[in-house]
């Protein structure tokens, strides 16, 4: 169950993308797991980064924190997810898409819904 909610988050990402389809391999099970790969992996940094507050933080402030870095789009936010990409691509396919990955993944990011953060927490926690 919670594999068709994480495919359904990364279909969201790779349709705002819009990487043509030839590109983007026809939506196949390796694009799709090359997004949620670097969405998990977002979602782990903003983790690691708060695990050190004296009081743990739940899942509505963990999609707060989600729509806060999303919607303020800091340098330091686009730089990591740059990073994760550039470790997905290969440098011609980076050069290409790595805008319009990263626009995708924080426009996806604003519009997540309360179940969806609640999935890839837990798919995080794995």
């Amino acid at each position: 169950m919670n594999n068709e909610k994480l495919k359904l988050i990364a279909t969201k990402v790779i349709e705002k993308s819009q990487i043509p389809e030839k590109d983007n391999y026809g939506f196949a099970i390796v694009t799709v797991l090359m997004v949620i790969s670097i969405i998990l992996t977002c979602v782990r940094i903003l983790q690691e980064c708060n695990k050190n507050k004296l009081l743990p933080m739940d899942q509505a402030q963990y999609s707060k924190e989600i729509k806060i870095l999303t919607n303020t789009r800091g340098w330091f936010t686009k730089m990591r997810i740059k990073k994760l990409i550039r470790k997905e691509l290969t440098s011609e396919n980076y050069r290409l898409y790595n805008k319009a990955l990263l626009e995708a993944i924080l426009d996806t990011g604003e519009t997540l819904t309360e179940e969806e953060t609640f999935t890839l927490m837990e798919a995080a926690n794995v």
